[in-house]
């Protein structure tokens, strides 16, 4: 949970950076591509060494690292997106009566970016889960889905494997439809609904 708000508030963040200073959009958009190539079993070995790892009963910073790091692409593609779909004409009134870059954002942009934000935020709730499970693993963690995942894999429990591995696509599952009921109801006209048409 810490790495997917983390991850997601940063590519919001930079994502709405670009829309007032505009030079920044090609940085971002490299960063989100690195961040989404580079392959976590390169990167394991480095996090193991650069983060300690955590005291029994506290949260793995590889994994949090982890989560963190497979929402940003999907995040910032999206918060981009809808940041730049939003009406032109409407902007331009903005702009008119002598609104900055920064009053289009808030005033216009981030309200447009909303229903593609939603479905950005959707899309990476998967992606936290797994990077939290592989972050456990890599982050010498010794108690939690990860590390069972393997130790089933290693002792030949099939069906405990399959069994964890079904759990774990059952919560990204969950995670999922989570994420899409809350923007149902923070966002009606947003998520399509009756209400909000």
């Amino acid at each position: 949970m810490i790495g997917y708000v983390g991850g997601n508030l940063i590519a919001i963040a930079l994502a709405a950076a670009v829309m007032v200073v505009r030079q920044l959009e090609g940085i971002v958009s490299q960063l989100a591509v690195v961040s989404y190539c580079i392959p976590i079993v390169a990167i394991g070995p480095i996090l193991r060494i650069l983060i300690d790892p955590p005291q029994s009963g506290e949260v793995a910073g590889t994994a949090v690292f982890l989560a963190g790091m497979l929402v940003f692409f999907t995040t910032v593609v999206g918060a981009l997106l809808g940041l730049k779909a939003a009406d032109k004409a409407t902007l331009d009134l903005v702009a008119a009566y002598g609104g900055s870059r920064w009053q289009q954002l808030t005033k216009v942009r981030i309200i447009a970016a909303i229903p593609s934000i939603l479905t950005a935020l959707k899309v990476a709730a998967p992606s936290a889960f797994l990077g939290a499970v592989l972050g456990e693993y890599l982050g010498g963690v010794d108690v939690g889905v990860g590390p069972a995942l393997i130790n089933a894999q290693q002792t030949l429990q099939i069906p405990r494997t399959w069994g964890i591995a079904l759990v774990a696509g059952l919560v990204s599952l969950a995670g999922y439809l989570i994420v899409a009921l809350i923007g149902r109801f923070a966002a009606p006209w947003a998520a399509g609904t009756k209400e909000g048409r």
